[in-house]
């Protein structure tokens, strides 16, 4: 309902709106009521604050719709790169001058080197030879490249371009400048995360090296388990290759190791000995199904390592040990092992439902997409938005029939951060797929719909779009 109050003249004047209406308000990036009404005049909207969907969804259209005109407009500027480069190097552009983000990202890379001239070069070189420069994504990797300058085995000038694929480009950009011997493609990945230890694998590999000699190896390999990490596939990051090496070598299979990717030991090898013998359980037991590694895997984490905090008097909390910090896995049956794992998330389920925990946001930003038009009457609201409250948990894992209450600590705690996908058509407002992000990586590390089913291509589209905006990774398993 609409509130009212008396204009001093004796006129009627509005001067507040519904929840939802003030929400929409916010959407649309609008400040104030009467704001909105000079926007909705200035759209050919009507000024009313009762809206139905249908209108509120024609609003955010046209916002949408002059955002992207505003964006394209902008990244027709800040093209010819051959003028551009020099200038960026000499400092003659500030970042915020910049509009595209290529131009952009090269700004900040010039920032970061360690030895700038190279890369002009480089970049020149490229702009001039590929495709590589027309996608921000290869700056980071082309910038760290420079930084290897020192380790080229090969003249840049002497690499031409084969192929049109620009993963392929830089591919054979890499091995050029830095390989005499294969490579595994999934060590591309190297140079896009910053990850100077890895780069130095991908160099020691290219010199003919094992990769059991690798300087900072976090585990020791065998033979064989060296052998499968250099045949995993093309996706993987290299801590999922180093995983796919060791369960392959035990006599594991793929079904296995891609239920781990989707854990922390796709992430940590602390206290590998132990987490060993955890995959030496899945392997030994073939007709496990691979959906409950997970789950499992939380439990044990949670029963060995994580600290359990107490309250010894009203408001009064201490943390004492773990619950169970000598588990093993001797003698425990996947059946066993099963109902722990279910008594535990009841546990925890009742435990987020009676604290009624909330956080802080962790400052990623939102998602909104508008498909469909109003001619077609086929206009959908797509929106990705961040769960801050135990109680919102609740209400997501009631909706879509899965355990998601049970990350309620996490999230308190900034380990994860919690998403909900949602879409708004004629039909109402409904959840569509619950998101885990780790916010210090900023990786999508999880996404399951009702009942856990995985994500539709489209809805991995909308996932990507999301990404890029935040500057998010998506796992390679989603």
């Amino acid at each position: 309902m609409t509130q009212k109050r008396r204009h001093p003249h004796g006129k009627m004047e509005i001067e507040a709106c519904s929840l939802k209406m003030q929400e929409h308000i916010q959407q649309l990036g609008i400040s104030s009521v009467a704001d909105y009404k000079r926007w909705c005049r200035a759209h050919n909207f009507s000024q009313g604050l009762d809206k139905s969907p249908r209108q509120r969804q024609d609003e955010r259209y046209a916002v949408t719709r002059t955002q992207a005109s505003k964006m394209m407009a902008k990244e027709k500027k800040d093209r010819n790169l051959i003028e551009i480069l020099p200038r960026i190097y000499n400092q003659e552009i500030r970042l915020e001058e910049l509009q595209n983000a290529v131009t952009r990202a090269i700004s900040n890379a010039f920032e970061a080197s360690t030895a700038p001239r190279i890369l002009l070069n480089l970049l020149l070189y490229l702009e001039a030879n590929s495709d590589l420069l027309k996608e921000a994504t290869y700056i980071q990797a082309i910038s760290a490249l420079a930084n290897h300058h020192e380790s080229w085995i090969r003249p840049l000038t002497k690499w031409k371009v084969r192929k049109h694929n620009r993963d392929r480009q830089f591919s054979e950009l890499v091995r050029h400048l830095l390989a005499a011997y294969e490579i595994p493609l999934f060590m591309d990945s190297v140079w896009f995360n910053g990850n100077v230890t890895h780069q130095n694998w991908f160099k020691h590999i290219g010199t003919g090296q094992n990769i059991r000699t690798a300087p900072d190896i976090p585990i020791p390999l065998t033979k064989k388990m060296a052998h499968h990490f250099l045949r995993a596939p093309k996706h993987y990051t290299v801590e999922e290759a180093l995983r796919w090496g060791q369960v392959y070598a035990l006599g594991g299979d793929r079904y296995l190791v891609d239920a781990l990717r989707q854990t922390r030991l796709a992430r940590t090898f602390n206290n590998d000995d132990f987490w060993l013998n955890v995959i030496r359980f899945f392997i030994a037991n073939p007709m496990l199904d691979v959906s409950h590694v997970q789950p499992i895997i939380d439990y044990i984490w949670h029963q060995r390592y994580e600290n359990r905090r107490v309250f010894v008097e009203r408001g009064v909390a201490r943390e004492i040990g773990p619950a169970q910090p000598n588990f093993s896995m001797r003698g425990r049956t996947p059946e066993t092992l099963l109902r722990q794992v279910e008594a535990w998330h009841g546990e925890l389920g009742r435990e987020s439902k009676s604290r009624e925990l909330e956080w802080m946001s962790s400052q990623i930003g939102e998602f909104h997409s508008l498909e469909g038009n109003k001619q077609g009457r086929n206009m959908k609201f797509w929106s990705i938005r961040e769960l801050l409250s135990s109680d919102e948990l609740i209400d997501e894992g009631r909706a879509l029939q899965h355990c998601v209450q049970t990350y309620a600590r996490s999230c308190h705690t900034g380990r994860s951060s919690i998403w909900s996908m949602e879409i708004e058509d004629e039909n109402g407002c409904r959840k569509i797929l619950t998101i885990e992000v780790t916010p210090r990586e900023k990786i999508i590390r999880q996404v399951r719909g009702r009942r856990n089913r995985l994500p539709t291509p489209r809805e991995k589209e909308l996932l990507r779009r999301w990404a890029v905006q935040e500057g998010l990774q998506l796992a390679g398993y989603i």
